[in-house]
This record gives structure tokens, C-alpha cells and sequence, in this order.
């Protein structure tokens, strides 16, 4: 099959290494939750699905925003602006 000559390179189509950062945060917190809920199912605790949602859904947040704040400290430290650009307006001195 021939490359499309307007397709955009390979470079141009990957997510922002922040991105990539959350998702994979996001995923192995996912993937804890699970083995979490698998040890409660085996302990004995009947949740079913509605609580195999509810806890991975909560430890994929936690991870996430793990991932987050080591993101933002790793950034600040490589010298990039970690916070939003706000714009300012000056005040009149009246």
C-alpha cells in the first residue's frame, strides 16, 4: 500500500510526552484497581461489576494525577513553563 503523500509523519501524529504520561498513569492505576477488586472478589466481597468500576475508575484517577505532579516536577526542573499563560492587565492608578 503507497503513502499517501499529504499523510502527516509519524512525529506529527504522536500524543505530547505529558499526554502519554497521564494515559500510562491512568492505565496502571486502572490495572491496580483491578487487582484490587480481584483480591476483594476472592476475600469474599460480592461488588460485581458496579464495583469493579467504581475502583478502578478511583485508583485510574489517583494514578493519573500521580503521574500529573511527577510530570510537572520533571518539567519544571528541565526549565518549561508548568503553568498557564494568564494575561495580565495593568490597573489605573486613579
Amino acid at each position: 500500500m503507497a503513502k499517501r503523500p499529504d499523510s502527516p509523519p509519524a512525529e506529527a501524529r504522536r500524543l505530547p510526552p505529558r499526554v502519554t504520561l497521564l494515559l500510562t498513569g491512568a492505565a496502571l492505576g486502572a490495572a491496580w484497581g483491578s487487582v484490587m477488586w480481584l483480591i476483594f472478589e476472592l476475600a469474599g466481597r460480592d461488588s460485581g461489576a458496579r464495583g469493579w468500576a467504581y475502583i478502578a475508575i478511583t485508583t485510574a484517577m489517583i494514578g493519573a494525577g500521580v503521574a500529573a505532579i511527577f510530570g510537572a516536577n520533571a518539567a519544571r526542573k528541565r526549565g518549561e513553563r508548568v503553568s498557564p499563560r494568564l494575561p495580565y492587565r495593568r490597573r489605573d492608578k486613579s
